[in-house]
């Protein structure tokens, strides 16, 4: 009879430690979710670079656009490199006026170069303090949870071998 009760206190405490280990893994599920803010914190990189990079591209290709304007070549072919070879050249007036939408649109392309650069930089800055907060939490956090998982195990086997050698004593009696 006193086996009996001391294997249901074993079972008992068995699903105590499965309970346990459950809530350990559910722990470590929940780094799961970081890295998929983590992940989304790289897309929104990726996005703002990219904005910087069209940017900067549109500006390279205002300021090719102003130069072909100024020296009458044209680099690259295009539909006003043949349409001014067909139909002949621009006059000044409208050459000017061109120049002087090319010259505006340069100084906002430059400006918003300027502020993608600015919101990158400081995009850069805040995904780095929050990655460093998130990997100094995830430290503490899985130390403390292996520490407390070791315990549970060492506990698990002190209860065990109790067991057993409750057992082992009732079969040298019999």
């Amino acid at each position: 009879m006193g086996e009996t009760l001391q294997i249901q206190v074993y079972a008992a405490s068995v699903d105590d430690i499965l309970e346990e280990e459950e809530h350990y893994a559910d722990q470590l599920k929940e780094y799961l979710f970081y890295t998929e803010a983590l992940r989304a914190v790289c897309r929104k990189h990726e996005l703002t670079q990219f904005e910087l990079e069209m940017a900067a591209q549109d500006l390279a290709s205002k300021k090719q656009q102003k130069e072909e304007l100024v020296t009458g070549t044209v680099r690259t072919f295009s539909l006003k490199g043949m349409t001014s070879k067909l139909f002949g050249q621009e006059t000044a007036e409208q050459r000017e006026a061109k120049l002087q939408v090319l010259e505006q649109q340069i100084e906002e392309g430059e400006e918003a170069v300027k502020e993608k650069n600015t919101e990158s930089d400081e995009f850069v800055k805040t995904a780095w303090v929050d990655i460093e907060r998130f990997k100094d939490q995830k430290d503490r956090d899985l130390k403390e949870a292996l520490i407390s998982y070791a315990i549970m195990q060492i506990s698990r086997c002190k209860k065990g071998i109790q067991v057993w050698t409750n057992a082992k004593e009732c079969f040298n009696k019999m």
